[in-house]
């Protein structure tokens, strides 16, 4: 992607420890949103890049 001069990215990587296991069911709404949002996220005009594992997406990484 080329950028106009002086334009500017911003980057944000957000990292959590979460309260209970990922196949919890207090998570089950969270785990199940990922893939729908992360959809939206990478086919959103300007989108760059978001952190993801070989799995397609960050929930593999442990703090």
């Amino acid at each position: 992607m080329t950028l106009p001069t002086g334009a500017h990215e911003l980057a944000e990587v957000n990292i959590a420890r979460l309260t209970a296991p990922l196949d919890s069911p207090q998570l089950k709404a969270f785990v199940d949103a990922l893939d729908p949002v992360n959809a939206v996220a990478d086919a959103a005009d300007g989108f760059v890049w978001r952190l993801q594992s070989d799995s397609g997406n960050a929930t593999d990484y442990r703090v």
